[in-house]
């Protein structure tokens, strides 16, 4: 049994760090409730490439439905090739800061929520 843990705990821990290095955090709250939704990307698999004689950057279209109303939000988001973002518009919702959604969460009382 133990060697299936260590088994467990080596392939859990594989790549760990590549994904957190391919990870893009962004914060969307609602227009109509106000929720603020995390939302993570990972930059390997969602963006699309956008080609014209090789690729010219990425894209990011996301559809985004929090917990508390049944309100969908629509993100997109535009890369250079070097992954820099330059253009961002939601639909339905406003991107906020980190600190924002840090804010939101405190005042709910809740972690995790």
């Amino acid at each position: 049994m133990a060697l299936f843990r260590r088994l467990a705990h080596l392939f859990r821990s594989i790549g760990t760090e590549t994904h957190q290095a391919d990870a893009l955090i962004f914060y969307l709250r609602c227009d109509r409730c106000g929720e603020v939704v995390p939302i993570r990307v990972n930059r390997r698999w969602d963006l699309l490439q956008e080609l014209d004689d090789g690729v010219t950057g990425y894209s990011l279209h996301k559809d985004v439905l929090g917990a508390q109303c049944n309100a969908l939000m629509r993100m997109l988001v535009l890369f250079d090739n070097t992954y820099t973002i330059t253009r961002q518009e939601a639909e339905g919702g406003r991107f906020v800061s980190q600190a924002e959604y840090d804010a939101y969460r405190a005042g709910r009382g809740a972690p995790g929520d």
